[in-house]
């Protein structure tokens, strides 16, 4: 008798080289790098506390703006520098120490930073559709991370990783920010004169505006083309037929 568990013939063994785990490495190294580079820079711009000092618009009218900025920042500093170990299988092999580093991570990077990134959002001076945009993107960290947090609890550590993953990719949208928005400064510049009349603060203010939606969505596409990627592979291996 053959049952037969999906039309799929059934597939050869596929030998495992070293070439996946190096490439993960590599990744997760460069990522490291870019994160922690971005740690430092927030770190050497915004030592001291001083308003003037600010890389982003601060609102006059509003004598706390700079406080909300400035609690934004710095958690959303302790989420990246510590999210990039999480990612490390070793660490993650190491269970007491990765639920330790995880906790720090939600409870002292992510989750603060989304109570103080609200606020700063709604403040923005960019606008309301880079408004928008930060909002969105700190509301979406923030359910990400309960969500995730909340499956570690119930023991469903499947679902919990990818809930992580998700939740860092919107972390990482600090590093991509960076990426983008002198990317699209400098595509525009050819349109300086005949599209913005030679007014550059209307140029970047467009920067800006598409900036703060590009730092998260292509980081979220990414990590939805892997899970499909991840699923399909699992589908095809379990796609054989038993014979006894």
């Amino acid at each position: 008798m053959t049952v037969s568990l999906s039309p799929a013939p059934p597939t050869r063994p596929t030998r495992h080289t070293g070439g996946g785990r190096r490439g993960r490495s590599l990744l997760l190294g460069v990522v490291t790098v870019l994160s922690l580079g971005v740690v430092g820079y927030a770190v050497a711009v915004y030592y001291g506390f001083d308003p003037s000092r600010s890389q982003v618009g601060l609102r006059e009218d509003v004598p706390w703006h700079h406080a909300v900025l400035m609690g934004h920042i710095l958690t959303a500093s302790v989420a990246l520098a510590l999210g990039p170990p999480q990612l490390s299988r070793r660490l993650r092999a190491r269970a007491a120490l990765h639920r330790r580093v995880g906790r720090a991570y939600l409870f002292a990077g992510v989750f603060p930073s989304v109570l103080f990134g609200v606020p700063a959002a709604l403040l923005s001076t960019g606008g309301a559709w880079a408004a928008a945009g930060l909002l969105v993107g700190d509301v979406a960290w923030g359910v990400t991370g309960v969500v995730a947090y909340r499956a570690a609890r119930r023991r469903r550590y499947r679902d919990h990783g990818r809930w992580m993953t998700w939740n860092f990719a919107l972390t990482f949208a600090a590093v991509t920010f960076r990426v983008w928005l002198p990317l699209l400064v400098l595509v525009q510049v050819p349109l300086l004169d005949g599209v913005y009349g030679g007014d550059f603060d209307a140029l970047f203010a467009v920067a800006y505006a598409v900036t703060c939606w590009l730092a998260f969505l292509p980081n979220v596409a990414v990590v939805v083309l892997a899970e499909r990627r991840r699923t399909g592979s699992r589908t095809a291996r379990e796609a054989v037929t038993i014979t006894p």
